[in-house]
């Protein structure tokens, strides 16, 4: 099996090259299989780095989107990277190199300059490449509520307040970014006492000729209290971080990319086969049992009373 792996550089070109790597042992093979693309995709973990120059305002949203995630599926990097540019030719390279070494699949770029002040990028990678990138502006910026003492669950819920994030791509491409960013593992039960957080996204469009798209990002706790009934009463406290994001650049994934990334996988792939076990459309799941040959004739059976043997009468 051959997967992209080592990373060279070519004298002739001076620029980074991807070459390929071949398993040569049965391990080796086993991790070139762990790190390429994978049809039941696990948690998402979560890469934030910094661009060539970066302001106060965007190291503190950095710190804040650390502190929104779990620590353990995140990974933040705090040096500077002249060569992390993802919009331009070859400005990729690092950051898809630095993506594989930690694995992570989703990244945060921080930068600052003249043009685009305080500027986020938000990505994905698949199979160690580049799958979209958002570039987003922070126009508005709140720190967390030192107040609010209280330790929440890694795993918050989401709320999207707009036909926006079903219609218009910008806004779809947000949605689908930071789910894939901020939910953590994929599980099938939650205690309810879990559900104690929300991160809520609202859609405005700035006043002007220009016509911004802007998306509100608030982070809520849910407190539950009395209503004198057994039914709750649903408060949301606003514990930050808030921000407000402005649209700038964006690139979709290619359309071969999206179509083999978004594959469906069958039920029936994605369980454990079981040995002598299938799936039957009527029987349902149908089992095989695998018995000894039985002796028919050494079987003790019960005779009938008309072949009992009798005395001869002389």
């Amino acid at each position: 099996m051959v997967q992209r792996g080592k990373k060279g550089k070519d004298p002739r070109l001076g620029v980074t090259k991807t070459t390929k790597v071949e398993a040569k042992t049965k391990k080796g093979k086993r991790f070139l299989e762990s790190r390429a693309p994978q049809q039941v995709e696990y948690c998402k973990h979560l890469l934030l780095l910094y661009g060539r120059k970066t302001s106060q305002t965007v190291k503190d949203v950095m710190v804040e989107l650390k502190h929104m995630r779990d620590r353990n599926e995140c990974t933040h990097l705090t040096r500077k990277n002249e060569n992390i540019v993802p919009f331009e030719t070859g400005g990729e390279t690092s950051l898809e190199f630095l993506s594989g070494k930690t694995h992570c699949g989703a990244f945060v770029v921080g930068s600052h300059t003249k043009k685009r002040p305080n500027n986020l990028i938000f990505g994905r990678v698949y199979d160690e490449k580049v799958y979209d990138l958002l570039e987003v502006g922070v126009d508005g910026f709140r720190k967390q509520n030192n107040e609010v003492n209280t330790v929440f669950s890694p795993k918050p819920s989401f709320a999207f307040a707009g036909d926006e994030f079903e219609n218009d791509e910008e806004f779809k491409q947000f949605k689908s970014i930071i789910l894939d960013s901020f939910r953590g593992r994929i599980v099938d039960n939650i205690n309810l006492k879990g559900v104690d957080r929300v991160i809520m996204c609202t859609p405005i469009y700035s006043s002007g000729a220009s016509k911004r798209k802007q998306v509100m990002m608030r982070h809520y706790a849910i407190k539950l209290k009395k209503s004198g009934t057994r039914i709750p009463r649903v408060e949301l406290v606003d514990i930050g971080p808030s921000l407000d994001l402005s649209f700038r650049r964006s690139r979709a994934a290619p359309v071969d990319v999206e179509k083999e990334a978004v594959k469906k996988v069958d039920e029936a792939i994605k369980r454990k086969k079981v040995k002598n076990v299938s799936d039957d459309i009527l029987d349902g799941t149908v089992g095989r049992i695998w018995m000894k040959p039985q002796d028919i004739d050494a079987v003790p059976l019960k005779k009938p009373k008309g072949k009992k043997s009798r005395p001869v009468e002389e």
